[in-house]
């Protein structure tokens, strides 16, 4: 006799086309605390951008309203544009305030002339797109205030990730990607509350369970130093390392 589970499963394979190991694995691993109706959405975008779950070219998880949100690597949107035959390369690089930099947006034309010497403080990063057979180039400038919190990746990586940030922008634009989101673009950037408000730990393990997979607990305890960690919450850090080395064996 079928449990509900195979059931379960066995309908989620006849919808998606992944079998039901498949299935069990993405569900336990990229796809974590997703429903039924959730994770046949989730492959569903996976068999249509043809992004491969387990080389986590695509993953999703759900946010602490219960949204489930759907992602890939710039990588994964550059996938995506190279297999369309209007595929005709882009542009983009990181600007500083003493570089030359022009762009005139209609004729999808850019000056750019970095001051390697003395480039100064990091304004953002461009990116330009035209597809083959379109007349009007797609042009996305991405501001460094606007997504550097000063947390995480960014703290030691600011030039690759603002430029990830325009390339993700302007090939979705280009090409019509919809139904994914950029994970440079949703990193957690979760304000830290002032010492005298007491973070619950609830919120805690809400920031363990956005943080991990991406970044590495690590990053929890340096990006938020003022959180005081009690037995409980080490003991949970504790165990969601070991639940996650273990889905890596």
């Amino acid at each position: 006799m079928e449990t509900k589970e195979q059931t379960t499963l066995q309908k989620v394979s006849g919808l998606t086309g992944f079998t039901e190991p498949e299935i069990g694995i993405i569900s336990n691993t990229v796809a974590k605390g997703t429903t039924p109706t959730e994770l046949a959405y989730f492959l569903s975008i996976a068999k249509a951008t043809k992004l491969n779950p387990f080389t986590k070219q695509i993953w999703c998880y759900k946010d602490h309203k219960s949204n489930l949100i759907i992602l890939t690597g710039r990588d994964g949107f550059l996938t995506i544009a190279q297999r369309d035959p209007k595929w005709n390369g882009m542009i983009s690089s990181e600007v500083h305030e003493n570089d030359t930099f022009e762009v005139d947006v209609i004729e999808g034309k850019i000056k750019h002339n970095p001051q390697y010497k003395d480039r100064g403080k990091l304004l953002g990063a461009y990116c330009l797109v035209k597809p083959k057979g379109i007349d009007i180039a797609t042009y996305e400038w991405a501001d460094i205030e606007t997504y550097d919190k000063g947390q995480f990746i960014w703290k030691s990586h600011r030039h690759e990730m603002i430029k990830k940030v325009a390339e993700i922008h302007a090939l979705k634009k280009a090409f019509g990607i919809d139904g994914l989101y950029g994970d440079v673009e949703m990193i957690p950037q979760i304000e830290v509350k002032e010492e005298k408000e007491q973070i619950t730990d609830a919120e805690i393990l809400e920031m363990i369970d956005e943080c991990y997979d991406t970044l590495g607990i690590k990053s929890l305890q340096r990006n938020y130093p003022k959180i005081s960690m009690n037995g409980k919450l080490m003991a949970a850090i504790a165990l969601k390392k070991k639940s996650f080395e273990n889905e890596l064996q």
